[in-house]
């Protein structure tokens, strides 16, 4: 009996007795990424049991060893996921000013498909009756939106240009002209759609900061005091 129990223990077979404790503290970690180690470090420590056989069996040497690419490559992708985010001057700049609710990992992927412009005084953004293309925020300066020639509302930094309906397809009702020297960000919005397509998290935020976005400027139009606007 002792020296079955040996026998299981020490040898190549003790490597399977060893794998397979790993495959079991494997399966009782909650982190995806302790799991995928474990598992590759259950197949390292067994493919040696499959190799020096009399006849190596290769098989499972084979599929071990595709295990182990798998699971490496994607532990790979977890690492690099959860490293720590970095954002650029410009990028925090506006994450603080109209995503402050975003997850920064999410923000970072949308600011990459982002256009950074300067406008000068006297630019028109948008046009009357224009049909908008672009998802454009206002980062910093004097924008104002006019109707009949008529400024109707100042632009704050970090609000959306042009009219929410604009956005659905509708034409844009007024005019949005530079006062002083600005600065927006710009997104194609039918790229901007495929992205967050499945992004549902990121989508429900940016709805959110629409929202947010109309009812500030609607208080402003009606002249109604709201204190301090939330930037979103």
């Amino acid at each position: 009996m002792l020296s079955i129990l040996k026998d299981q223990l020490f040898g190549l077979n003790g490597l399977v007795t060893v794998s397979n404790l790993l495959f079991l503290a494997a399966f009782s970690v909650r982190d995806v990424l302790a799991l995928r180690a474990l598992s590759i470090a259950s197949y390292c420590v067994i493919m040696p049991y499959y190799y020096f056989q009399g006849d190596p069996l290769w098989p499972p040497f084979f599929w071990g060893m595709t295990f182990i690419v798998i699971n490496g490559f994607r532990v790979a992708l977890l690492i690099l996921d959860r490293r720590p985010v970095v954002l650029n001057e410009r990028e925090a700049e506006l994450c603080r000013l109209a995503f402050n609710g975003a997850d920064k990992r999410e923000f970072l992927k949308l600011a990459v498909l982002a256009k950074w412009r300067e406008c000068e005084p006297g630019e028109f953004i948008l046009r009357k009756g224009q049909n908008i293309a672009e998802a454009i925020v206002l980062i910093s300066g004097q924008v104002d939106a006019l109707v009949d020639g008529r400024a109707v509302l100042s632009l704050r930094a970090g609000q959306l240009i042009g009219d929410v309906n604009a956005y659905a397809g509708l034409a844009n009702p007024m005019d949005v002209v530079v006062r002083s020297r600005a600065r927006i960000a710009a997104w194609d919005i039918k790229r901007v759609r495929e992205f967050l397509a499945s992004r549902p998290e990121l989508r429900t935020n940016i709805l959110e900061i629409e929202a947010t976005d109309l009812a500030a400027k609607y208080r402003e139009v009606a002249g109604i005091p709201s204190g301090k606007a939330p930037l979103v």
